[in-house]
């Protein structure tokens, strides 16, 4: 089996602050282990190695179910859940050498799994549900109206734009996208861009940051106003050294962010979830 030598994305369900910040803190210091682990931010559009689940909360015990984790994307429940889960548990207090020792046994079975995957598979195929943008709505008290306000129409064709100042991030990207007869667009400044997203049917816009000619949040909210009546994502495509503002970015409502220094496997997956194959 091919070694992995990548720490592991873990998304973190139903902790609290403190709580998080012990478990960063852990991580952390924890360099020297075969296997590393990190907290995927709460708005990062990067697919988990695995998810790390509060099990005293039953709110997150509701967002694991919408998740369906499995051997490919597993589940650690932390503490004693009030009803029987067919996931693995650590108890409460937390002895961290027990906690890794789950980590690396879920993850061991997920590799063994991924080997045994078809290298030929898709990646815009892999079953992966949408993580909920917004909370869940009571059924019961929401006038139905509010949801059909909520939604928006699909573009009618997929279509990517990349705001980027150089085109190799494009160029690879258009690449695979081929594949899925999607065609993938390519402008430096928000001049052209406008160009494009007014007057093509545009899917999703990945935005480099950390351009200087422009702000990234202002950009999105203009993209988003031009969009109003259609779906469109905003993604950022950031550097490790970016900081991305979460109360700005849920204002103009940005979709999230991607490292642009994922696998194509791992980007594709994130996209995929955007595009209308895989509505």
């Amino acid at each position: 089996m091919k070694n992995h030598n990548a720490p592991f994305a873990i998304r973190f369900i139903g902790f609290s602050a403190r709580e998080i910040n012990i478990f960063d803190a852990t991580f952390s210091v924890e360099q020297n282990r075969e296997k590393q682990y990190y907290r995927l931010s709460e708005d990062s559009l990067q697919e988990p190695d695995l998810y790390l689940v509060n099990a005293d909360d039953l709110k997150a015990l509701a967002i694991l179910a919408d998740m369906e984790p499995n051997n490919l994307r597993p589940a650690l429940l932390v503490g004693a859940p009030h009803v029987e889960l067919p996931f693995a548990t650590v108890e409460r207090p937390i002895r961290w050498l027990k906690l890794f020792s789950a980590l690396d046994t879920l993850i061991e079975r997920r590799l063994i799994m991924l080997a045994k995957q078809d290298s030929a598979d898709g990646a815009l195929h892999n079953s992966v549900p949408e993580r909920r943008r917004r909370e869940r709505l009571d059924l019961d008290l929401t006038d139905p109206l509010e949801y059909e306000r909520m939604r928006s129409r699909a573009p009618q064709s997929d279509r990517i734009l990349v705001i980027d100042e150089q085109s190799t991030f494009r160029d690879d990207l258009s690449v695979a996208m081929a594949h899925y007869v999607v065609p993938v667009e390519w402008v430096g400044t928000a001049e052209a861009a406008a160009e494009v997203y007014t007057q093509l049917s545009i899917s999703v816009v990945l935005i480099n940051p950390q351009l200087e000619q422009f702000d990234p949040y202002d950009l999105c909210s203009t993209i988003k106003q031009q969009h109003d009546n259609t779906r469109v994502a905003v993604i950022f495509l950031i550097d490790k050294d970016f900081s991305y503002d979460h109360v700005r970015a849920r204002q103009v409502e940005c979709d999230g962010f991607l490292s642009r220094h994922l696998e194509q496997p791992q980007i594709l997956l994130a996209l995929g979830k955007f595009l209308s194959l895989r509505r």
